[in-house]
């Protein structure tokens, strides 16, 4: 009887019940009264509890409704209670029959079973792990999949996820596994979906660490180093690795000589702090870091984004690779050069940071880091350590060109670049070095490459460099400091020189102070040629201005071949002579 039958066949007996028991109370007569009703009434539900609540399930032996497919976690629940239920009515025997045919499947869901003792007893799509252990019901790369669903397992039900064959499509997906220990027996089923693709490597990453924190939490740490210190756990360029409590290193499958070393001693090129790093970076809601390290997919340094979580006191992490810059890209790579100086900071605090950068392993090749405190002093320079504790104003380049002071002048937190001549340690020769400067935290962190620049032997190019030099002086300490440093003998190299004219024409910075305030309507040669006008008409692309002048290097007059730009309505120049 449905319980839809049972309701109605109750409810007409009370209807009858009641009806009886008022007609015996009309008229008259004194027969039963409301309150000998009542009595019946409530002696008939004591009898008869289902009339006092609504009916919620089926009756014994009528099966539930099964949940709709389309939510999937709900109808994998049912498909195993299904089995459970067949188990108590059936027995063994006869639902392993079932379970073990094909037509108990149905789509990707299909019932696995395991016995007391962990062996495969039901598994319809791949009879050949049937009397098996759980050990040999792998994923792919080895993943123990079997051994971590039966320990998850309990007599409430356990949800476990991991990457597994789908039956259905053949292809391997991610499988959310639903199981319920009884009666000694393990019943479970599980539904797909097709996961991360390793196309989408950051989200990839986070899944295949996530599957390693999955298998510790099932199996416990000593199977989960097992696992994962196998080649077999390795998947192309992704591999997990885990460091215990004391920060020391207890899984690596791509370099088992790392395992046991302390995190201080997992580095990278240049040896790069890798292993302090991540391990000071990591927290329990996960997070990013990215490095140079070795990908055992092409056996290339290339830049890593590794993803680490904090899990029960041990970090789980793992990541992706991608070719990262090449020096021969050298803005691009100097920018990264930076940014690996950056991430440190911010994953080991300062004072590990200045102990890495203050080492001439950090030097690599032409790119080195330099790092101004908050006050600018310089407090990391691996390429020249006597600089290290001078103020920013003493840190000085050729022909004293104030280098520290101007790089942390420009230096801002999106970064800007600052273009000077400076020793290139790679070389030993001064060359024209770009730096690329970020303010961060208060803090200046910079590095550079260089070329090879003009030569004096080809002026013209060398004089329009001199000037460039002045612009960028201009621009990082203003309009003060380049008078002061234009108007010093120790601004002259050899025959050049910078002088800088006002809007009114009159000379305001000059190494040789008599041409300082110089009335404009006397610039006149020692041809007595007029210059002025040409001079005072150079445009903000520069223009070339000829005339005879005392060259400072040898005392006599020579011809002048002057480079003039007009920035911010002055005029700095700079010229060779012949």
């Amino acid at each position: 009887m449905t319980n839809k039958t049972l309701m109605q066949t109750l409810a007409t007996a009370l209807v009858i019940l009641v009806a009886t028991a008022l007609a015996a109370c009309g008229n008259d007569d004194a027969g039963l009264s409301s309150d000998d009703v009542t009595e019946i009434v409530q002696a008939e539900l004591a009898n008869n509890p289902d009339l006092a609540r609504p009916q919620t399930t089926q009756a014994a032996g009528e099966p539930m409704p099964a949940p709709r497919k389309s939510t999937p976690a709900e109808f994998t629940t049912h498909f195993v209670n299904e089995a459970i239920d067949k188990y108590d009515s059936e027995g063994l025997d006869a639902t392993l029959a079932y379970y073990n045919t094909k037509q108990s499947m149905d789509g990707p869901w299909y019932v696995f079973i395991f016995d007391e003792n962990d062996n495969i007893i039901a598994h319809a799509p791949n009879p050949a792990l049937v009397n098996g252990p759980a050990s040999n019901a792998v994923s792919p790369n080895g993943y123990p999949a079997g051994d971590a669903t039966a320990a998850s397992a309990d007599e409430d039900g356990a949800w476990f996820s991991y990457t597994y064959p789908n039956p259905a499509t053949g292809a391997v997906e991610t499988k959310h596994s639903w199981m319920v220990l009884h009666d000694g027996l393990l019943f479970g089923s599980g539904w797909y979906e097709r996961g991360p693709s390793k196309s989408d490597a950051p989200v990839y990453t986070k899944a295949f660490a996530q599957q390693a924190l999955n298998l510790y939490d099932a199996v416990g740490l000593e199977d989960t180093l097992a696992y994962y210190n196998t080649p077999q756990s390795v998947d192309g360029q992704w591999y997990v690795f885990i460091f215990d409590q004391s920060d020391n290193l207890i899984a690596h499958a791509a370099n088992p000589a790392l395992v046991n070393l302390p995190a201080s001693e997992v580095i990278g090129p240049n040896d790069y702090p890798t292993g302090s790093a991540v391990t000071a970076i990591a927290d329990e809601d996960g997070a990013w870091f990215s490095y140079t390290y070795p990908n055992p997919a092409t056996g290339a340094v290339e830049t890593k984004h590794s993803w680490m979580v904090l899990h029960d006191g041990l970090l789980f992490g793992s990541g992706w690779y991608e070719r990262g810059p090449s020096k021969s890209d050298a803005p691009v790579y100097t920018k990264a050069f930076a940014q690996q100086a950056l991430n440190l900071y911010d994953a080991v605090g300062l004072e590990d940071t200045l102990a890495y950068y203050n080492t001439p392993q950090s030097v690599d090749g032409q790119w080195y880091v330099f790092i101004f405190d908050q006050s600018d002093n310089l407090i990391a320079h691996a390429a020249n350590p006597a600089l290290v504790n001078l103020p920013a104003s003493e840190v000085i380049g050729p022909n004293d060109y104030p280098t520290g002071s101007a790089v942390t002048a420009i230096a801002d937190e999106d970064g800007a670049w600052f273009s000077y001549t400076y020793p290139n340690p790679a070389t030993g020769a001064i060359e024209t070095k770009h730096s690329w400067v970020v303010r961060h935290d208060g803090l200046t962190f910079g590095s550079g490459w260089y070329e090879d620049g003009p030569r004096k032997s080809d002026a013209p190019a060398y004089t329009k460099s001199v000037v460039q030099q002045a612009l960028n002086l201009y621009d990082a300490l203003g309009k003060d400091a380049a008078i002061d440093y234009y108007g010093s003998e120790e601004s002259v190299d050899d025959q050049w020189y910078v002088f800088i004219v006002d809007e009114n024409g009159y000379t305001i910075a000059h190494p040789n102070p008599k041409y300082l305030g110089r009335d404009p309507s006397l610039r006149i040669d020692a041809t007595g040629y007029f210059y002025g006008s040409d001079l005072l008409g150079a445009t903000e692309t520069g223009r070339w201005v000829d005339y005879v002048l005392e060259n400072p290097a040898t005392g006599d007059d020579r011809q002048k071949h002057t480079w003039a730009v007009l920035h911010d309505g002055l005029i700095f120049a700079s010229g060779w002579y012949e």
